[in-house]
């Protein structure tokens, strides 16, 4: 059985994710982890002002969406919502538990933060996985 464990959080529903995922759980028995970012609307909606609100309720739904869709599959698939910064939220889960890969979907090249943060590279020397980073076209 191969383990995932995947960070995302405004690319949980892009095709580009979900191809991904469903191309692992069809290939084997597969187990996902996805620690969603609670992020602020404002670090990736220009036009949200409030930078102190919180996308819970929308990162929640997304993450449902997506589990659903993966135990449709057949796969095993849980998640939760973490602190805004996952690197360490990922430290912590890989240190409990034992994974085969990460995956880190993220915003286009030019939406970005944690590509201008280079966090699939951090992810990559914090802890000895392969790391697998995915970028989404349709958002």
């Amino acid at each position: 059985m191969r383990r995932y464990l995947v960070v995302s959080n405004q690319t949980l529903l892009t095709e580009q994710l979900q191809q991904e995922l469903l191309l692992r759980a069809e290939a084997q028995d597969s187990v996902f982890y996805f620690i969603v970012p609670d992020t602020a609307k404002s670090d990736y909606s220009p036009e949200w002002d409030q930078k102190s609100r919180r996308d819970s309720s929308g990162a929640r739904q997304r993450m449902g969406q997506t589990i659903s869709a993966l135990r449709a599959a057949g796969a095993s698939a849980t998640g939760s919502l973490e602190a805004a910064d996952p690197l360490e939220a990922i430290r912590l889960r890989v240190e409990r538990e034992g994974y085969d890969e990460i995956l880190v979907s993220t915003l286009p090249k030019r939406l970005s933060r944690w590509l201008k943060l280079d966090l699939p590279s951090r992810i990559g020397r914090a802890v000895d996985l392969p790391v697998t980073t995915i970028i989404a076209k349709d958002v």
